[in-house]
């Protein structure tokens, strides 16, 4: 298995050759990282001539174009997409998978599946073993930030580390989506080169997690009216009751270990890099928890809790059970005053 990295810095090095299979569900770093591929390959003006693009093609095609010798370059680039054999119920031939044993230095084959290739299936462990699975996984935080940075960058713009946390905490951490947001964050802000975290919060499409974020903000201030009109906008959407509320349950849950954490005297500092969330989304998470008792919050995760078994068994119907759980949790800080 590689990583991303491993095989931007074979690319570099030029040095890619054999098959490879691109798998993961980050499809947008796929994208760039052939386009990175292509422009290391394939000389300017000789694109076409020495590149295949095939879609679920038999193997004697995909043999035929790795056969064929490059024309005024080193290398041809073979593209295979959606082969059926690494996503679906079909399997390779013994032709094809004989075959990636003997892919010729003048040819780089590279599989494309869409998400998460199947690890069972023959074709994805023959390229393993005769060349390398390239894992395109979730960036992290610090990746995914730095990746907003370079991004907005390439536009001639620039926001800071913090401003990229906020955005992609905003948006989520789909590179494809936040690259739309990005380009229109860039549009807005005209001649000016900085963009701020003002620009993020009036013009960011708010991502689902992000919404239930504030929509706890609600909950704990006590403004039911904005809480529910957040839920609102959510399931107007088209957001799934269960998906909103596994997301409220992990909120009170990690409200739960800061105080827990604060009822061992645990350092705010430790507390927050424990949490694993970005540094401003921890301190926002820290104020929310200040707000409730330890008793309370465990009550809120039970309330969650109790919620998610009931619809899942039948129990409760899933229409306007989560408005229910919610105004529970409401009661909880009515009931103390």
């Amino acid at each position: 298995m590689m990583d991303r990295k491993e095989f931007h810095q074979l690319v570099k090095d030029g040095k890619a050759q054999g098959a490879y299979l691109f798998d993961g569900p980050e499809e947008n770093i796929k994208a760039a990282a052939l386009q990175s591929l292509r422009k290391a390959l394939l000389p300017a003006g000789m694109e076409e001539l020495n590149e295949s693009v095939m879609d679920n093609p038999a193997s004697d095609a995909i043999i035929a174009a790795c056969e064929t010798l490059p024309f005024l370059a080193d290398k041809r680039l073979v593209i295979v997409r959606e082969h059926p054999a690494l996503t679906g119920r079909a399997d390779a031939d013994e032709k094809l998978l004989s075959y990636l044993a003997h892919v010729p230095d003048s040819c780089v084959l590279i599989f494309l599946a869409r998400g998460k290739a199947d690890a069972r299936k023959k074709l994805y462990t023959t390229i393993k073993k005769h060349g390398a699975v390239v894992s395109f996984t979730p960036l992290t935080d610090a990746e995914l930030n730095q990746w907003i940075v370079r991004t907005f960058q390439s536009l001639g713009k620039s926001c800071s580390s913090q401003t990229a946390a906020v955005l992609s905490f905003t948006v989520g951490s789909d590179t494809a989506l936040l690259r739309t947001e990005i380009e229109k964050l860039s549009a807005l802000a005209g001649d000016r080169d900085d963009i701020l975290e003002s620009d993020v919060h009036a013009v960011a499409t708010r991502s689902v997690e992000c919404t239930v974020f504030e929509m706890v903000d609600a909950v704990v201030a006590g403004q039911e009216g904005k809480a529910f009109g957040l839920l609102r906008d959510m399931l107007t959407t088209g957001s799934d009751r269960l998906g909103i509320l596994a997301m409220l349950l992990r909120q009170f849950r990690l409200m739960q270990h800061i105080k827990i954490m604060q009822y061992e005297k645990i350092p705010p500092a430790s507390i927050k890099q424990k949490l694993g969330v970005a540094p401003f989304a921890a301190e926002r998470m820290m104020r929310q928890a200040a707000g409730y008792t330890g008793g309370e919050v465990k009550q809120a995760v039970d309330v969650c809790l109790q919620t998610e078994y009931g619809v899942k068994s039948g129990q409760l119907n899933q229409e306007g059970s989560l408005e229910a759980a919610m105004l529970q949790i409401f009661a909880l800080r009515r009931n103390r005053r």
